[in-house]
């Protein structure tokens, strides 16, 4: 599943939180799997962050590293 495929999944799940019409079992089945897309998600942007600070390394003397706030 890309990047883009899990943040559509995690929203899709988060607006089925925000509704009154789950049981609580359905509820913590939603919230474990949007717990797992999370993770998932959060380490694709860590890897892409240290990927541009790697490109940004190699260009040269022309660049500096800034720091990449994922937040």
């Amino acid at each position: 599943m890309t990047l883009e495929d899990q943040l559509k999944k995690l929203e899709e799940i988060a607006h089925k939180l925000e509704s009154s019409e789950l049981s609580l079992d359905e509820a913590i089945t939603l919230f474990e799997e949007g717990i797992g897309l999370a993770t998932s998600i959060r380490e694709a942007l860590t890897a892409a962050k240290l990927r541009i600070e790697a490109v940004v390394e190699t260009a040269g003397d022309s660049f500096t590293i800034e720091p990449f706030d994922l937040r």
